[in-house]
């Protein structure tokens, strides 16, 4: 039996997740839509037994606040190291 889970964000519903599957709407804003995406994975992981539940949305946004964090933080080969020169093009000579 498929559990249908109600995703929230201010307090109103705005997504749905029925077992591996989540609707979503598309007017939402850009971090709007990446928050309530991450509450319906959070959901979603919980439906599929790769988390244990039950689905909380307090849960739910401190997985969405972890998802986000995480995203935004900048990754190792995003800055470079010092005394290594960044790899360049470079063009081969043709022998005539």
């Amino acid at each position: 039996m498929r559990t249908i889970e109600i995703i929230t964000l201010h307090g109103r519903p705005v997504a749905l997740v029925a077992g591996d599957q989540a609707i979503i709407p598309e007017h939402l804003s850009d971090a709007d839509h990446a928050r309530v995406a991450a509450k319906a994975l959070y959901a979603i992981e919980i439906a599929t037994g790769q988390r244990p539940g039950p689905y909380t949305d307090t849960d739910a946004e401190a997985y969405a606040r972890s998802m986000a964090t995480a995203s935004s933080a900048p990754g190792p080969s995003s800055r470079p190291q010092p005394g290594r020169r960044r790899p360049t093009a470079r063009r081969r000579r043709r022998g005539l």
